[in-house]
């Protein structure tokens, strides 16, 4: 299995990173974070996601973190039929609107990695990939 690292050089992904004030995607408001509007560049091609960290993460995001989590989410995301298994995969009420959203949020990264890697390397990514 290929490490996210090598995946990364091998094909020539880099990222640039800048804080910014807010993650419209968040989940939990109260969450003390430091978010990131980072893009992803492979082949003239060019991927954007808004990064979220704790305040114990002590260095910038690069493009292994990124796509480490990008990977694990959209991992758990294509192993659930639907929302109800996807939430009761990760302790999520399906009642919640909050849940909807975070499920919502991850399939359409999900289709902007398929457009940013296309298929062959999005699955070597999902499932060839050791994540961290």
């Amino acid at each position: 299995m290929e490490t996210m690292e090598s995946f990364v050089e091998r094909n020539q992904i880099t990222a640039s990173v800048v804080e910014t004030d807010k993650n419209p995607n968040m989940m939990d408001k109260d969450w003390e974070a430091r978010h990131y509007k980072v893009v992803l560049r492979r082949n003239g091609k060019q991927m954007t996601v808004i990064f979220s960290v704790g305040m114990g993460w002590e260095t910038e995001p690069n493009e292994r973190d990124v796509l480490n989590c990008l990977a694990l989410d959209v991992a758990g995301y294509e192993n659930a039929k639907n929302f109800e298994e996807w939430c009761d995969e990760y302790g999520y009420d399906t009642d919640s609107r909050k849940a909807e959203k975070a499920y919502n949020v991850i399939g359409k990264q999900k289709a902007k990695l398929v457009n940013f890697l296309g298929t062959v390397l999005y699955n070597e990514l999902l499932w060839g990939t050791e994540v961290e």
